[in-house]
């Protein structure tokens, strides 16, 4: 009896750990985030937008990443409207990077999905295999083969 009661625990706590990350993602996302400019070729398909193109509000964000070697804090209103820029003749990806990365929250998120997940499988797994072996046993003890 301990032994599913322990499967259990590793199940719910698993799903439920999993499953408050999840829901605080978003309060994540609302928290910092740092815009980067990434010096790339941009894909056959992509729209690569002139600087001079960019809306004010952009053409400041783009300006102090530049600035600042490559990226630089945004609000999460300010992401900017397009993937790819010409600035300065060279081509860049934008990247938003929800989280502080130098707090890794974003990968801590990560660790923190995959342990809840790989917990609540294995608790999963347990009481499957505890259900099988009970069901095995009993079926021996009535001689039903």
């Amino acid at each position: 009896m301990r032994l599913v009661l322990a499967f259990a625990a590793l199940f719910v706590l698993g799903l439920a750990g999993t499953g408050y990350v999840i829901v605080t993602a978003p309060e994540q996302a609302s928290g910092p985030q740092t815009l980067e400019l990434i010096a790339a070729d941009a894909p056959a398909n992509a729209t690569v937008t002139a600087f001079e193109n960019l809306s004010e509000r952009d053409r400041r964000l783009v300006s102090d990443a530049a600035e600042a070697n490559g990226s630089a804090r945004i609000a999460p209103d300010q992401r900017p409207n397009t993937s790819y820029v010409r600035y300065e003749g060279a081509v860049y990806r934008l990247r938003v990077v929800v989280g502080d990365p130098a707090e890794e929250t974003t990968i801590a998120h990560l660790v923190a999905v995959v342990t809840g997940g790989a917990t609540a499988v294995l608790g999963a797994l347990g009481l499957v295999g505890l259900l099988f072996h009970s069901w095995r046993g009993s079926r021996e003890r009535t001689g039903d083969r």
